[in-house]
C-alpha cells in the first residue's frame, strides 16, 4: 500500500535533481549528469576553502578554517539561488548533508560543542522570510548529531549587500557588524559556523572574530560553495 501510495505521489509531484532541477529517480539526491558535472573542491586550502591549486591565502590576512562541498558555480551557483530567493527551502535537506558529509572528512578529529550560523539583521530576516544560514546549520547539526543554536551571533546594523562590493571595501563593510552577547554559551566551545557562500570570507571573519571576543576556544568554518577566483 505504501509503494502505490509513494507511486501515486510520484505522478503528481516527480521526484526532481535538487542541482538542475531536472525530474530523477530520488528525491533530492543529484541525477547522473549532475554527479558528473559539478565540480567539488577535493584536496582543498583550509585556510581559505578554495583547492591547493587555487589558494588565495596570500592575498588575505586572515585564515578561516574552512571546507565547503563545492564551487560556486553553474548548477550549484544556480540551486542556491533557487534556495535562498526562490523560496526552495527544502533544498536545505540536500545542502546539510553534503556540507556535513564535507565536515566530517575534514573537521572529522575535532569535537565541536555546538553548530551556529552567520545572522541576518531583523528588517533582512522579515524581508526574505527566513534565514537560509539557519535552515542550513540546522541542518548540518541534525546530520553531525550536534545541537543548533542561532542565537551565539547577531548582527549590530544593517550593511551593504556584499555582492555590490569588491575587495577592500567588503571587509569595511562588515568591520565591527557582528557580536556575541551571549558569552556564557559561547566561552570555551569549539564552534561549527555555517553561512551559504564564501566569496572573500569577510562575514565568515569577522563573525569568527565575534566568537572570538566572547571567549570560543576554536571555530571552524563550513559553507555549500567557495567563489572561485575569477568571480571575486
Amino acid at each position: 500500500m505504501r509503494r502505490v501510495f509513494s507511486q501515486i505521489l510520484n505522478l503528481f509531484f516527480p521526484a526532481r535533481c535538487p542541482v538542475c532541477n531536472e525530474i530523477g529517480q530520488r528525491h533530492l539526491h543529484m541525477c547522473e549528469n549532475c554527479e558528473k558535472e559539478v565540480e567539488r573542491i577535493d584536496y582543498r586550502c583550509l585556510g581559505c576553502g578554495l583547492p591547493q591549486t587555487a589558494c588565495l591565502c596570500s592575498r588575505n590576512n586572515f585564515s578561516l578554517v574552512l571546507a565547503s562541498p563545492f564551487l560556486y558555480k553553474d548548477n550549484i551557483r544556480l540551486a542556491i539561488h533557487r534556495f535562498k530567493f526562490r523560496n526552495e527551502t527544502e533544498l536545505a535537506v540536500f545542502f546539510g548533508k553534503e556540507v556535513a558529509q564535507c565536515v566530517a572528512k575534514e573537521f572529522g578529529d575535532v569535537k565541536f560543542d555546538v553548530v551556529t550560523c552567520v545572522p541576518q539583521t531583523k528588517r533582512k530576516r522579515r524581508k526574505r522570510g527566513f534565514n537560509q544560514s539557519a535552515l542550513l546549520a540546522k541542518r548540518v547539526a541534525a546530520e553531525l548529531s550536534l545541537p543548533f543554536n542561532e542565537l551565539l551571533l547577531f548582527k549590530t546594523r544593517e550593511t551593504a549587500d556584499q555582492h555590490d562590493m569588491r575587495g577592500k571595501d567588503r571587509l569595511k563593510n562588515l568591520k565591527n557588524a557582528f557580536t556575541a552577547e551571549n558569552e556564557d554559551a559561547v566561552r570555551g566551545k569549539t564552534i561549527l559556523l555555517c553561512d551559504d557562500i564564501k566569496t572573500t570570507g569577510a562575514t565568515l571573519n569577522e563573525c569568527r572574530k565575534a566568537l572570538f571576543r566572547a571567549g570560543a576556544a576554536a571555530v571552524c568554518c563550513t559553507t555549500i560553495a567557495v567563489t572561485p577566483e575569477k568571480v571575486i
